[in-house]
């Protein structure tokens, strides 16, 4: 988390980019930081650009909005706008209202969206590890219809979808779900209820229940959407997987770049993901 909170600091610091903090909630874990161009505040208007909007990791319990600026360099240079959003870890609030945290986050993106040179309609959701599951929540019955039609695409990235065995483990010591509370919390055992495209990606060195996430996560999804992709990113962990993102050549930028509708560099079209080998059950 260290790397990622100086990358943020930096991308705070760097002068072609605009940072904006605004709040989702009354309290002050709900906030969203918005990236834009420097440039865009004195030129012309331009056409509004698209919405990545990135939930970190750390099991609910861990992080903040401080985690989520490291891409927005990347992101910007791609032609989008950045938002890292930050929310109530456990145990001051329960799974079940973290998720409906992150539905408002999207709801205000959405309803503030062009006022930061922004398009409503072009809103793609990514997310790490625990913000990978709360981004797959936003397109299932656990978020509101309203909510679920704002999203245009879905980012997974080493993301947990399968919640009971956790409900067994450390890390629901301080989220608390119970074991009916995991299995209703679980993407896993709900439909999708809106075809977007969704890019799922896991490191090729990450633990082996990220892949078995993944992999029945492709299982129970991939045959209702149309659109539907998922990769092995060759040679990186659960970590450090959030390099591809950080970069111009990165493999998970790509996938960024595609679900936003814009056009790849030629070093990102050249990424090192290994496409189309799948996620290994």
């Amino acid at each position: 988390m260290e790397r990622g909170r100086a990358r943020t600091s930096a991308a705070r610091s760097n002068r072609a980019l605009l940072s904006s903090v605004a709040s989702y909630g009354p309290l002050p874990s709900q906030r969203i930081e918005w990236f834009t161009p420097a440039a865009a505040a004195s030129a012309a208007p331009a056409a509004p650009r698209p919405v990545f909007v990135m939930f970190h990791g750390g099991w609910w319990q861990e992080g903040s909005i401080d985690d989520g600026g490291r891409y927005a360099a990347a992101i910007v240079a791609a032609g989008g706008v950045h938002v890292a959003v930050g929310y109530t870890l456990a145990p001051a609030a329960s799974l079940r209202e973290i998720v409906n945290e992150a539905a408002a986050a999207v709801a205000t993106i959405a309803a503030t969206a062009s006022q930061h040179g922004a398009d409503p309609a072009r809103i793609v959701i990514a997310g790490h590890s625990a913000g990978a599951h709360l981004a797959a929540s936003l397109i299932t019955a656990l978020a509101p219809e309203a909510t679920r039609s704002l999203v245009a695409g879905l980012l997974l990235v080493g993301g947990i979808y399968d919640l009971p065995p956790l409900a067994e483990s450390y890390v629901n010591e301080k989220v608390g779900m119970s074991a009916g509370e995991a299995a209703a919390l679980s993407p896993v055992a709900l439909q999708p209820l809106c075809d977007v495209p969704i890019a799922l990606c896991v490191g090729e060195r990450e633990p082996a229940e990220f892949h078995r996430n993944a992999a029945l996560l492709v299982e129970r999804w991939a045959p209702s959407l149309t659109s539907f992709s998922a990769s092995v990113v060759a040679d990186r962990d659960h970590f450090d997987v959030l390099e591809e993102l950080d970069h111009n050549d990165g493999a998970l930028l790509a996938d960024a770049v595609r679900l936003l509708g814009l056009s790849a560099s030629p070093a990102a079209r050249e990424g090192g993901a290994a496409e189309g080998d799948g996620v290994r059950g």
